[in-house]
């Protein structure tokens, strides 16, 4: 028997008349409500006790037919009957009150029992509810029970009249548990579970024709592998598309779970678990970072002028300043009694109190989820989630159909996110142990969630690339399944072996596909879709190929063709799906990853503040302005001929990647210094902006190749010397970038934005100048050997040449070349 289910809009309705039952309320005025109002409040009461009786009625009958559950179906109704009685009775202007009194003019102004009835009439219903539910998920196990049990008995049927016969009860029972489960997933209400009870449904379905034809050709030819190979293959999915409904049903805890456990597997299976996409591991990484923001009173930054900071620090801090609770006081405590400084410091009583207070909002600042970057632990995790999201990278870089140049990005960019989030962490401790000075912890924390954000896009394109070639991939393979057809009636074993190669190949170019689109799909939906879509393109594509060779061994046999024209159709309807998926997943992500950077990039919003949606327009220097920053770029152009004195010292080989770095950005910085001249290939203040961010690059790249090759240094004053400007390098990198990303508006705030990039990049070919300059000395002494040392990076700069158009060649890392690459 089956749940009578109740109307949907009927249960809204009568939620809504208990609501304004509750919520009314009389003015604050002494009046007598009007017996119209009185008449209605009644008529509603009427209608919720009508309501519950018809629902209690419905419940009971469940427990009449289900004997395991009737004492508490039946208590549960009873409960809910007088829940339902008792709100009609307090709404009723004629009834009498417990002990006989007449009521009272305004009888609804006490809303204590109102309340009191509309909570046990709610406790009631949900028990009837929970009840009835346990019904239908017994109906439908019990269902599928006799699906498998029929299933069973398909398997081992020897000949064509017990097939038939069970094969017709198979298909009763299917219809009977499509319809229970089609029921069961639109009541379904986690987003996962859904999809998967879809996919199950969807593979039970499109498998019933294979397992007859399968059967059929397993029956008539006894002595064919093929052919056995095909039905068992058909059994085992449907039996795995049983056991997922089983788990869908269950919610997946397995029964011996306890509910601790359950919720902390749920938690960590969002991106600490196998299933987790490089997506979702990118937004749990992200969503640290953002919850690791420090957060001050009045919405001030960690560098904020001393007037503002004083006032900040001596304020009374309150609930309202933060999102998260105060802190535990012991571990305040500790913080301030653990420095020996606090304690000398605290002895004056102003000194001491402000320090104290800096150093506790910094630590309440980032408690939010338990991540903070003044604690170990808190690093620890971000360090940990980074590391995630990195090895779910590796699914794209380790792909065979991933272009040089989206595996190149993608290791530069997880390198990226490494350095930035050691800036970060390393700035976090600098403020731990000197909570007095001044740093730009935002401007950190948001490198890092740019970094991110870009390596996401990375992921999109790199995976765009790879769907582009979808059609053509569709085209050929149906080609050749047709081709496989053909080859196999006409019996000719080798051609059918070549085809089915080259088959195999179409086969796991889309698996690839499909496990890209997983890690980039952003709802729950399509990451199941995408998941089963690989799962069966993996099980059932090979047995187009096993359907074939069943053919070829008995071409003349018509269930041998009908059942290859089954797999066929099979086939096809896998190409369609992975075409529909690869569309949503692609138009979501590069949808919503337009959406992130506008989200998190400092720049105006569109609308109502004064601000324009155009993109700016690049911009050419007049000539007073080139007079303006001749000086800077005369600086810069010094800088850069020291640079290149520092790389003619050295015998260049091809092997030295330190020198064809350092001339890679000697040539950029030439580009650079012509601009302000108003010669060389950059012509607008966008190609200098440009040329910039190459720069900076290279630079990071260069910083990449020299701590290589400070590990061959011995320890001493030399190997000081060269990381000590060494760890300058990425300061002074992430300070150009920040420049280049600087959003201006206006002639004069374009050419200021000119003016600093012009000087962050002669600041930057300084120490690299210097970096240069001490391993040349370092090579010299300790006679050190550069055979190899790209090869040997972790990173695999190895490639970078192809990247930056280097291999000696300077000309080729100038802006007007890099952009037509690109």
């Amino acid at each position: 028997m089956y749940v009578k289910r109740k109307p949907k809009y009927e249960k809204y309705d009568n939620c809504n008349r208990i609501t304004n039952l509750v919520s009314h309320r009389s003015d604050t005025r002494p009046h007598t409500t009007t017996e119209r109002t009185l008449r209605a409040i009644s008529r509603v009461g009427q209608a919720v006790n009508l309501a519950v009786e018809r629902f209690v009625t419905v419940g009971e009958t469940i427990a009449d037919d289900n004997p395991d559950i009737k004492k508490d179906m039946y208590d549960a109704c009873k409960e809910a009957r007088a829940a339902g009685a008792s709100i009609e009775r307090l709404c009723d202007i004629s009834a009498n009150d417990l002990h006989g009194y007449p009521p009272r003019p305004d009888p609804i102004d006490d809303r204590g029992h109102m309340v009191r009835a509309a909570r046990t009439l709610l406790s009631a219903v949900t028990r009837v509810l929970l009840l009835a539910d346990i019904v239908v998920v017994k109906q439908l196990l019990l269902t599928k029970d006799r699906v498998e049990r029929t299933l069973g008995r398909l398997e081992q049927v020897a000949n064509f009249s017990e097939f038939v016969k069970a094969f017709s009860v198979f298909g009763a029972e299917m219809v009977e548990l499509a319809h229970v489960t089609g029921n069961r997933q639109s009541d379904l209400k986690d987003e996962r579970r859904r999809a998967q009870m879809a996919s199950a449904r969807q593979v039970l379905e499109r498998s019933t024709m294979m397992l007859l034809t399968s059967s059929k050709t397993c029956l008539r030819h006894p002595d064919c592998v093929h052919s056995k190979e095909n039905r068992d293959t058909v059994f085992c999915q449907m039996r795995r598309a049983m056991d997922l409904i089983h788990y869908v049903v269950k919610d997946g805890v397995i029964e011996t779970t306890v509910p601790a456990d359950r919720n902390t597997s749920r938690h960590q299976a969002e991106w600490d678990s196998e299933r987790a996409t490089a997506f979702t591991c990118l937004h749990h990484f992200r969503r640290l970072i953002e919850a690791a923001k420090p957060k001050f009173n009045r919405s001030v930054s960690t560098s904020v002028p001393k007037s503002l900071a004083k006032d900040i620090l001596t304020s009374p801090i309150t609930e309202k300043d933060f999102d998260m609770d105060r802190p535990d006081p012991t571990e305040l405590l500790l913080q301030r009694s653990n420095s020996e400084r606090d304690r000398r410091i605290g002895s004056r009583a102003s000194g001491g109190h402000r320090e104290f207070r800096y150093r506790e909002i910094l630590t309440r600042g980032c408690r939010l989820t338990g991540v903070s970057l003044f604690t170990p632990d808190g690093r620890e995790k971000l360090m940990a989630a980074l590391d995630k999201v990195c090895e779910r990278t590796q699914d794209f870089t380790d792909s065979a159909y991933t272009s040089h140049d989206h595996r190149e990005n993608i290791l530069l960019l997880c390198d990226r996110c490494k350095l930035e989030l050691n800036q970060l962490l390393r700035m976090a401790v600098n403020m731990e142990q000197f909570p007095n000075s001044t740093f730009d912890i935002n401007a950190a924390l948001e490198s890092v969630i740019n970094a991110a954000l870009d390596l996401q896009h990375q992921l999109v394109v790199t995976t765009h690339d790879q769907a582009v070639e979808l059609p053509h991939i569709i085209k050929t393979s149906i080609e050749l399944v047709n081709t496989l057809r053909t080859i196999a009636l006409n019996h000719e074993i080798d051609r059918l072996q070549e085809c089915a190669d080259r088959f195999h190949e179409r086969i796991d170019h889309m698996l690839e596909v499909c496990k890209l689109l997983r890690h980039i799909a952003l709802s729950e939906t399509l990451q199941v879709q995408a998941k089963f879509t690989e799962i069966n393109i993996r099980i059932y594509g090979p047995q187009v190929i096993t359907s074939a060779r069943a053919l070829s061994t008995h071409p003349s046999s018509k269930i041998a063709k009908e059942n290859v024209e089954v797999f066929v159709d099979m086939w096809q309807w896998l190409c369609s799906d992975i075409t529909l998926i690869s569309k949503e997943v692609l138009d979501l992500a590069q949808n919503r990853s337009k959406i992130d950077k506008s989200e998190y990039l400092s720049l105006p919003r569109p609308g109502k503040h004064g601000t324009t949606a155009k993109p700016l327009k690049p911009a050419r220097l007049d000539s007073e302005e080139q007079e303006k920053i001749a000086k800077t770029g005369q600086e810069m152009k010094e800088a850069t001929n020291e640079m290149e004195g520092e790389a003619d010292k050295w015998n260049a080989d091809e092997n030295n990647d330190i020198v064809k770095r350092a001339k890679n950005m000697s040539a950029m910085a030439l580009s650079m210094y012509q601009f302000t001249k108003g010669e060389g290939n950059l012509r607008t203040t966008q190609d200098l902006f440009t040329q910039a961010e190459y720069f900076a690059e290279e630079a990071n790249r260069l910083y990449k190749v020299v701590r290589q090759f400070s590990y061959q240094v011995p320890a001493g004053d030399p190997k000081k010397e060269l990381l000590a400007h060494l760890d300058k390098v990425p300061t002074y990198v992430q300070t150009l970038q920040f420049t280049v990303k600087d959003h201006t508006v206006g002639k004069a705030a374009t050419f200021v934005k000119v003016d600093h990039v012009i000087q962050e990049t002669k600041n930057l070919m300084n120490i690299i100048s210097k970096v240069v300059s001490t391993c040349f000395s370092c090579a010299n002494k300790y006679k050190l050997d550069f055979s190899g040392l790209s090869g040997r990076m972790a990173s695999g700069s190895s490639r970078d040449d192809e990247v930056s158009g280097g291999q000696g060649d300077t000309k080729g890392t100038t802006f007007g070349s890099t952009d037509q690459q690109g």
